[in-house]
């Protein structure tokens, strides 16, 4: 698979589920070389949990009386019409939202980064991961990100190393390392070599939607941002200082 671009209704295929295994594998090998196409990809994911997560309870509500007349007094060649109006209008409400969502706030980029690759990826069943061996995998991902790419020992906490991915950023490539609880808790920890400054900040913490929790630093190779939206403030804490103490020992 080396089209310059593929059509839409393959991406969408994608990110619905819809792709045979063979067809998957092509398509993700196929976005991994195309960082700009994966963060569309990345995107039509969020859109799509917001989207069902918003309008999950009014899915289960009965059409309104005074709509269902409104669409039976309307000559045939006119409700095509009327239903893409409403379907715009509701793209854009949720176009809106996911906008409000993504725009910089008091939180750091890196934050934002990690709070989303976790909110895409962590809820993948099948494909949560690259389909590769730990130390494949990890050398793969250094020589992509340009530095060491480790995976820090998390047994202590009941974490178990699950895989990792490549993903875009906006100057360098990016990395997501997945791990997972006993009880199918996942935390993740995001890579991002081009958030590096000269100073190490030391822990720092940040919470956001949905119970989304994220504890990052950043330091003179890279930023790292350890995200759950299952585990409480106290127990990413935990994790986050034994990821912190052996990645910068």
């Amino acid at each position: 698979m080396n089209p310059a671009r593929l059509p839409e209704a393959d991406l969408h295929a994608y990110v619905d589920g819809r792709l045979d295994v063979a067809r998957r594998a092509a398509l993700e090998s196929w976005l991994a070389a195309r960082p700009a196409e994966a963060a569309r990809v990345a995107a039509y994911r969020v859109l799509g949990e917001r989207w069902r997560a918003a309008y999950a309870t009014m899915l289960e509500e009965p059409v309104p009386p005074a709509l269902l007349c409104a669409l039976e007094a309307k000559p045939a060649r006119r409700r095509p019409l009327l239903r893409a109006a409403v379907g715009v209008a509701a793209g854009a409400l949720i176009a809106l939202g996911v906008l409000r969502y993504l725009a910089p706030g008091p939180a750091s980029d890196i934050v934002q980064r990690a709070a989303m690759a976790h909110t895409v990826y962590a809820a993948e069943v099948q494909h949560p991961v690259e389909p590769r061996a730990r130390g494949e995998l990890l050398e793969w991902l250094s020589e992509r990100l340009r530095m060491k790419v480790q995976a820090p020992e998390l047994h202590a906490a009941g974490l178990a190393f699950l895989g990792g991915r490549l993903l875009p950023g906006d100057a360098a490539a990016a990395a997501l390392l997945m791990y997972e609880g006993q009880s199918g808790q996942r935390v993740t920890l995001y890579w991002g070599p081009e958030f590096r400054q000269a100073r190490e900040t030391g822990l720092l913490y940040a919470s956001g939607e949905r119970g989304m929790r994220v504890y990052y630093w950043l330091d003179d190779e890279c930023g790292y941002a350890l995200a759950s939206a299952e585990l409480s403030q106290e127990e990413l804490h935990a994790v986050a200082k034994m990821a912190h103490e052996q990645l910068e020992k």
